[in-house]
């Protein structure tokens, strides 16, 4: 079984049941949830439409091999209202993205492992590290927590003063 960081984001609707949903969809014979981080609230970037967004990542175990992987999770933001053909600027009921699948690098046109932007984002290497801290990205050799480190503020956790979305899905036996 593969060791997968999937990146989870949605900016449109109801951002936590999104985010609830999502993972219930994800859970099945081919995929075991391992750890989700914190959901972090913030501004889109890259053009994208919309009010903001909830970020995490989630560990999770599969069986499928790279590109199998991604067709499934495709068909989970399918189900859950996003388009096939939808443009990059448009918001996102959910987004999965793969970031890390075990240390493989791969770079086909349909998928490119690891996730071409994570190094970049703070809203992918904030929860990233919370998780997988130690986890060496394959390209660079350095520690999620060594490519978080140039990245100074903290993210914010939404909703102010609410409960973690981490720990709602865990009282209600998601996780």
């Amino acid at each position: 079984m593969a060791i997968v960081y999937l990146g989870i984001g949605t900016n449109l609707g109801n951002r936590e049941k999104n985010i609830k949903t999502a993972l219930k969809l994800l859970k099945g014979k081919d995929v075991k949830v391992n750890k989700i981080s914190s959901f972090f609230k913030t501004k889109p970037e890259d053009g994208v439409n919309g009010s903001y967004f909830l970020n995490g990542v989630a560990e999770i175990e599969t069986n499928l091999k790279a590109g199998a992987l991604l067709t499934f999770l495709k068909s989970v933001e399918s189900d859950l209202g996003r388009k096939k053909n939808h443009r990059k600027e448009d918001a996102r009921s959910i987004d999965l993205d793969i970031i890390f699948y075990d240390s493989l690098i791969l770079n086909d046109k349909n998928l490119i492992i690891p996730h071409p932007k994570f190094r970049k984002r703070k809203f992918v290497l904030e929860p990233l590290n919370e998780i997988a801290s130690n986890f060496k990205d394959p390209v660079t050799g350095k520690s999620v927590g060594e490519l978080l480190h140039p990245h100074l503020s903290p993210l914010s956790h939404p909703p102010d003063g609410s409960p973690s979305l981490r720990g709602k899905m865990e009282e209600k036996g998601i996780l």
